[in-house]
């Protein structure tokens, strides 16, 4: 029985997430079929409802200010990108570009909803203290979430 069908990469597009991207490909010999390739957008101008999509909803998005339409066909142009590298091995994916305040709970909400097995999320370990003080979004994904998450922290 394979053990991770259903994962969901969780992106801010830096080169850490760039980095845990290859653990998702390597996901494909645990038995990994489909991909939800998230990124939760809470920097707009204005505040959108939590968890809209915006990829689903362009209306909303032509609305927008120019540079925050900008910065969301950015964001879909280089999620298509990532989409297309995981699809080469054969797995189905799903893009999500969704609106949240809280981006760990936004995470943690889709893993429950869509019966996810593992997140996978880069850990930028910005050291105890200030994930204390600042928070972190893979810490909290780690603390609520149900199912295993998968930190991937790059050493150099």
């Amino acid at each position: 029985m394979p053990l991770f069908k259903k994962v969901i990469y969780s992106t801010d597009f830096s080169p850490l997430a760039g980095y845990a991207l290859q653990f998702v490909k390597k996901l494909k010999n645990a038995g990994m079929e489909s991909v939800i390739v998230v990124h939760v957008v809470n920097e707009l101008s204005v505040t959108l409802p939590n968890g809209l999509d915006l990829r689903e909803n362009k209306t909303t998005v032509e609305a927008l200010e120019s540079a925050d339409r900008e910065y969301l066909y950015s964001v879909f142009e280089r999620a298509e990108a990532i989409k297309e590298k995981i699809e080469e091995l054969g797995v189905d994916v799903v893009l999500k570009v969704i609106t949240g305040s809280n981006t760990a709970e936004t995470i943690v909400d889709m893993a429950e909803a869509e019966r996810i097995d593992v997140i996978v999320i880069g850990a930028h370990g910005k050291g105890f203290l200030k994930e204390l003080i600042l928070g972190s979004v893979s810490l909290d994904v780690v603390r609520k979430a149900k199912c295993p998450v998968l930190l991937i922290k790059k050493t150099d």
